[in-house]
């Protein structure tokens, strides 16, 4: 089962009622409702819920909070009549899912979309003459006539400048989304978005769990009946398995769904991209096959983008190879999804700080507790206790709790940066008065994450889930304070005493984390001539956006030492490749 496709259109006057015929052909879909100022087109069935003056109208997956792990048939009247509230809006605190929600108000002729706060599933809009039009994917928009090929050059200077800030802005010229958790508000042709969703009602102070005991009670049942959700849909799954936390919660939480599941490791020929041993030791422990598959320069083409469906470049080239062992395990087991562990260290709050002493300090003041945190800190950063205390002190009392967003300026040109600017903004990163700095973090960390959960050609195949963005998972996750995260010196301490049953040990108390690093340098060395062909006299170099001397000494650096100037050039020419893309299409 694939995700809908989808295309809203809200005019005034018979411009879009006219046009229904003609506009359902160009796009390849049926007509779902068609009123003299509404269209929805959809490739599949929609779940629609009626009442006088208005109707609303389900798009994707949806599941109940109730515990229950079978997901809702949003075609069932009486599912539907359930699932959205007398305004027509979808109950947050009653269902939960990867959907899109639009209520068509017919005696106003306003239109509501809605988002669901894990931002599953996509939704874009744009406004053009008499129109404003809502889609699935930008390829609607064009196959329509709505959306051109121009490049927003200070998007994407932005895009590269703070490379995980996503925004309601795309890279492509008048291409907006509605970001996860907002609402777009359509009135007599006029736009606007407003957050529905707010991570701080779910991360105050008085929302936060009060023992250990029951976060890893609460955190657990979630798990379990969330991704048992999942498995309702989706029974054939292939999982990635890096052998690291996160993905082992996933599949062992689909095991004990039910899901018949097959593993599949990544691998390089370095030591750290060799994660075959834990790899193998949750497959063996679940009892599930696991298909190795080594990363591939030979499969990877730095001249395509795997991001040609996307309106960002978000694809990244050295996971070409992957994606081709994805899409071959899928068949061979007739797939019907697959899961992933991304998002794991944002949600679980990976803290790499002082963070949580220094909220433990803020909200208990200096005593036994703080003392605790800071041992824990500074058994996992490997220093001293006097060292992690005085640091946390300082970031408590000293600075503001906002968290600090850096910026990438690596490579790009001068002047481009400084017409940017630093400023940026995102209403999730709003602290409310007396709230805490480590959870401003884990809030940033939710943010920083949503540009890497797309960007593979696979997710064109089948549905790609990352079940641990799942609402009901990071609601419960926002309400655990960060020292709870690193209790015993472990990060993401309370998932792993959730699942300290369901995993080895080998896993459960695994410290290193893998890359491919060495692989993308591998790629950089073997293709510089290419790389420097396509940045030296490309579209980013064009546009002023980098600074070709500083890149053409950059593609010169050999050497493990320079891996992070090697995955900054791929980032660029990741851009470069989606730029042309585009241009392209």
């Amino acid at each position: 089962m694939k995700r809908v496709r989808y295309l809203a259109l809200s005019g005034s006057g018979n411009l879009v009622h006219m046009r229904a015929v003609e506009v359902a052909a160009l796009a390849g879909m049926e007509v779902a409702i068609n009123r003299p100022n509404f269209l929805l087109l959809a490739d599949q069935p929609v779940g629609i819920f009626s009442q006088p003056g208005r109707t609303a109208f389900l798009l994707g997956w949806i599941y109940r909070r109730d515990g229950a792990k079978m997901s809702v048939d949003p075609l069932n009247p009486a599912d539907a009549h359930d699932i959205f509230t007398i305004e027509g809006a979808i109950h947050l605190e009653k269902y939960w899912g990867s959907y899109v929600a639009i209520l068509h108000d017919e005696d106003h002729d306003d239109i509501t979309v809605v988002r669901d706060p894990s931002g599953g599933m996509p939704c874009y809009y744009m406004k053009s003459p008499g129109v404003t039009a809502i889609g699935s994917d930008m390829a609607l928009f064009r196959q329509v006539g709505l959306l051109g090929s121009a490049i927003d050059d200070e998007q994407l200077g932005r895009h590269l400048y703070f490379p995980n800030l996503r925004t309601s802005r795309t890279c492509l010229a008048e291409l907006n989304e509605i970001p996860a958790g907002f609402q777009l508000d359509i009135q007599l042709g006029k736009s606007e978005l407003a957050q529905r969703w707010n991570p701080w009602d779910y991360a105050r102070r008085q929302e936060y769990y009060g023992e250990p005991a029951a976060a890893i009670s609460d955190l657990r049942a979630t798990l379990t009946s969330t991704i048992g959700a999942w498995v309702s849909r989706f029974p054939t799954l292939v999982v990635g398995l890096s052998g690291g936390l996160d993905s082992s919660i996933v599949a062992a939480a689909a095991v004990q769904a039910g899901a018949k599941v097959t593993g599949l490791t990544l691998v390089t020929d370095e030591t750290a991209g060799d994660e075959r041993y834990y790899a193998r030791a949750i497959a063996n422990f679940l009892h599930i096959p696991m298909e190795e598959v080594f990363f591939s320069a030979d499969d990877t083409d730095l001249e395509m983008s795997h991001a040609a469906h996307l309106p960002r470049p978000l694809a990244r080239s050295f996971a070409q190879s992957g994606d081709q062992a994805y899409l071959a395990v899928a068949s061979a087991v007739s797939a019907d999804a697959f899961f992933t562990g991304s998002g794991g260290d944002n949600v679980f709050c990976f803290q790499q700080s002082v963070l949580p002493i220094a909220d433990r300090l803020l909200l208990e003041g200096v005593g036994r507790g703080a003392m605790v945190t800071a041992a824990e800190v500074a058994e996992m950063a490997e220093t001293s206790i006097i060292r992690c205390a005085t640091l946390a002190a300082r970031r408590a009392w000293l600075r503001k709790p906002q968290y600090r967003w850096k910026p990438k300026a690596d490579l790009l040109s001068r002047d481009f940066v400084s017409r940017l600017g630093a400023e940026f903004s995102h209403p999730w990163l709003e602290v409310p008065i007396g709230e805490l700095p480590g959870k401003a973090a884990h809030i940033a960390y939710l943010i920083q994450i949503q540009n890497h959960l797309e960007g593979f050609r696979r997710e064109t195949f089948l549905p790609m889930i990352n079940p641990l963005m799942s609402q009901p998972i990071v609601e419960t996750c926002l309400r655990i304070p960060s020292w709870y995260f690193c209790m015993g010196g472990e990060n993401r301490s309370i998932a792993r005493a959730a699942f300290a049953s369901r995993l080895p040990d080998s896993i459960l108390h695994r410290r290193t984390k893998g890359g491919p690093d060495g692989f993308l340098q591998r790629l950089v060395e073997r293709n510089r001539c290419k790389i420097k062909d396509m940045l030296l006299g490309g579209h980013l170099a064009a546009a002023n956006i980098i600074d070709r001397s500083a890149v053409d000494a950059a593609i010169k650096l050999e050497g493990d030492r320079h891996n992070h100037m090697h995955f900054r050039i791929l980032e660029l020419v990741d851009a470069e490749a989606w730029v042309a893309a585009m241009k392209a299409s």
